[in-house]
């Protein structure tokens, strides 16, 4: 496995999903955006690597943004 791969969000674990999403929101809550791609707007990032950096930032493996995103 190479350093950058990703596994997809939906081959994780139903408690790793939870875990991350929770991560999600709570970033969403501290940063006082809305919606993820509002975020990766304001920091010039794209959206994939945003939410890697917010789930590697938690200790979570990271993971593709989910295909179907509620915080996008």
């Amino acid at each position: 496995m190479s350093m950058n791969h990703r596994m997809r969000f939906e081959d994780l674990p139903p408690e790793t999903r939870a875990a991350i999403e929770q991560a999600v929101r709570q970033f969403l809550i501290d940063t006082d955006f809305v919606r993820l791609d509002e975020a990766s707007q304001e920091r010039g990032l794209p959206l994939p690597d945003l939410w890697s950096q917010i789930v590697q930032d938690a200790g979570l493996p990271d993971s593709d943004p989910p295909a179907f995103s509620p915080f996008a």
